[in-house]
């Protein structure tokens, strides 16, 4: 959680701790992440500049910086082109992993296709798996990527594990942010003079491919 409860203990102690992909409310703890808002703007203006202008937002749990931030993101950009990301568009789940955060994503992207009214044209995710739950709900009901619907997602996944990478993305430095985080971590086991509570955001990368494209036409109706 983003809370500095967890941490109070530690620091009490005088354990060290550093925080990886996460906003903290606690001072004098490190913490490592990706500029999380700036990636989720990013990808929603991408869907904007398509000419999306109802995009729902699949996330993770209510108190987590990273939820939080990248829905603010899509919120901004929305705003931005003077849209709107009203509230039963964005569908809050849990940042678990792997199959978990699959079954979120599907059973997210179901109650968007089962919701009354106009359906959106394009899905935002908040991580890669729930990115690919989201996409196999949308087969399963007979719809295409991008074609009726395009889906974006905050984070990639390493080459080899997928053989044709198919997922536009904000694709996260995960290597360099494990490794800023264990050095800073080692500084401090050392006893270095390392000042602490400092908050390390990276850059993400904006990666388009081919889960996104323009709203679909609609048809003509006699």
């Amino acid at each position: 959680r983003s809370s500095g409860e967890s941490f109070r203990l530690l620091t009490n102690h005088r354990m060290p701790v550093v925080v990886l992909d996460r906003r903290v409310a606690a001072r004098n703890v490190d913490s490592v992440r990706c500029d999380s808002e700036a990636g989720a703007h990013a990808l929603a203006q991408h869907l904007v500049d398509l000419g999306h202008r109802r995009i729902a937002v699949l996330t993770g749990r209510r108190n987590i910086s990273t939820s939080i931030d990248r829905v603010a993101g899509c919120r901004r950009a929305l705003e931005e082109a003077g849209l709107t990301l009203p509230d039963e568009m964005v569908h809050w789940g849990g940042f678990n992993y792997g199959r978990l955060n699959q079954a979120d994503g599907l059973r997210m992207a179901q109650e968007v296709l089962a919701a009354e009214g106009e359906r959106p044209t394009a899905i935002f995710c908040a991580n890669n798996f729930i990115g690919f739950g989201a996409i196999r709900a949308l087969r399963e009901a007979g719809l295409r990527v991008p074609d009726d619907m395009s889906v974006v997602a905050f984070d990639d996944l390493p080459e080899e594990w997928v053989s044709e990478p198919f997922l536009t993305v904000a694709a996260q430095p995960a290597y360099e942010i494990g490794h800023r985080a264990v050095t800073l971590l080692l500084d401090h086991i050392a006893g270095d003079d390392v000042p602490s509570g400092q908050s390390i955001v990276l850059p993400f990368e904006l990666i388009i491919r081919r889960s996104s494209g323009p709203p679909p036409v609609p048809s003509a109706t006699a």
